[in-house]
């Protein structure tokens, strides 16, 4: 998982921007963002799309890069957790504890 940083000031951001938005300059770098702690949850009981009683676990993840992100959690976590975070194939973020 990365998130990207400004070569010219070193603000860090994701998703990646076509311009920093503190200092306006356009070219990045990435940054590994591999764990995060969590801030929050938010239990889905209910899901477009998906028939039955899945639930699924939201969180926002402060990366250790300094972006927040929000990730989809394997299981209930609390706040204050450190998860590692996984880029899946379709594009969502997972964060588990190992």
């Amino acid at each position: 998982m990365n998130v990207f940083a400004c070569v010219a000031c070193g603000h860090v951001d994701f998703p990646r921007r076509l311009l920093c938005p503190s200092c306006g300059h356009d070219d990045f770098a990435e940054v590994a963002a591999s764990t995060g702690s969590v801030e929050e949850v938010t239990i889905l009981h209910h899901r477009a799309g998906k028939a039955g009683g899945d639930i699924a676990y939201l969180a926002t993840v402060l990366t250790h890069a300094g972006p927040r992100l929000i990730v989809r959690l394997e299981r209930l976590l609390a706040s204050g957790a450190v998860v590692s975070l996984r880029l899946e194939s379709d594009g969502a973020i997972v964060g588990f504890s190992d």
